[in-house]
């Protein structure tokens, strides 16, 4: 009953700040604020209901959750998830504070699970003895850290996944800009010609960038961004020697062509090392999985005639 009683003070004490913190005055003109906001902008019910249920009905949810911590959120843990936001192409679906009261809501969620999976298991009839009250604790705890990694892990996870296939993309679209480049497109020509062949996440970026600079960006100023959005080493190397190459103004064409001959150096090299490797990552896994029962099928039978002939097993 100790732990339990702990438990229902904490959540009553976290309901009384909820209810101070939406009483004040402030927040009765921002919700008339936002209420005559989504008035005048909001969506008819039946586009409300097409809408998919994470975008329906998680992210206002996480909205107002990350409202209590909005004003102590850091700038910079701000600015960090809204980079990380960019790299997993997800900055028009969710903003920093969006995904920070995601990341509170599954720790939350997880907690919550855990406190039921304990008393599920017949660990929460035991919370009156004092000496259950520490394991149990630290078992919620647990899941409440679990909780708020699990979306960053998730979002790490579409990051790299992401690049990887910005990786694998980036040969066919050297060539591609190569070969237009010196049939006699200009570079902006070239880069809409690899964007309508190609699919995935690179002729995402390229979209972005063509959009921006018809919108008035500098050219050079968006490329830099593409390298600095997409987040793969690779491009950045070749987008940070475009653009050398055109405020210095030397050949583009050498210049992807060098390029493209030194991104296919690198990626060999890479399968080198990837090669290299194996060995090293084969050794666990043949210590410690198959030696074992190489070991039992060749030398199982000789230790059965060994019992037989000596007796050491009866």
């Amino acid at each position: 009953m100790l732990a339990l009683t702990i438990i229902l003070l904490f959540v009553t004490i976290v309901l009384v700040v909820i209810g101070l913190y939406y009483s004040r005055p402030q927040a009765t003109i921002k919700r008339r604020l936002d209420t005559i906001v989504a008035f005048e902008t909001g969506k008819s019910r039946a586009e409300e209901l097409n809408l998919p249920f994470l975008q329906r009905v998680m992210v206002p949810l996480s909205e107002k959750v990350a409202r209590l911590f909005r004003d102590v959120m850091p700038a910079e843990v701000a600015q960090r998830t809204q980079k990380r936001l960019v790299m997993a192409n997800l900055e028009t679906r969710l903003t920093p504070s969006q995904f920070q009261g995601f990341c509170w809501l599954s720790s939350a969620t997880c907690a919550l699970l855990m406190f039921l999976l304990l008393m599920s298991t017949g660990s929460g009839q035991r919370l009156s003895d004092a000496l259950q009250v520490g394991p149990v604790l630290l078992y919620l705890l647990t899941g409440f850290a679990g909780g708020y990694i699990l979306p960053q892990f998730i979002l790490s996870r579409r990051i790299r996944k992401r690049q990887e296939q910005i990786l694998l993309a980036l040969p066919y679209a050297l060539d591609l800009l190569t070969i237009t480049v010196e049939a006699g497109l200009g570079f902006d020509a070239a880069l809409g010609y690899a964007m309508r062949k190609m699919k995935g996440p690179l002729s995402e970026e390229f979209a972005k960038s063509l959009n921006e600079i018809r919108l008035g960006k500098p050219r050079l100023e968006a490329l830099e961004d593409l390298g600095t959005r997409a987040g793969v080493e690779d491009l950045k190397i070749f987008l940070t020697a475009v653009v050398h190459a055109s405020r210095l103004g030397s050949s583009i064409t050498n210049t992807l062509r060098v390029q493209a001959d030194s991104l296919r150096v690198r990626r060999r090299q890479q399968a080198q090392e990837q090669a290299l490797k194996a060995p090293v990552k084969m050794t666990f896994p043949l210590v410690f999985l198959i030696f074992p029962a190489l070991f039992m099928v060749v030398l199982g039978p000789g230790m059965l005639n060994i019992n037989k002939t000596f007796g050491f097993w009866q």
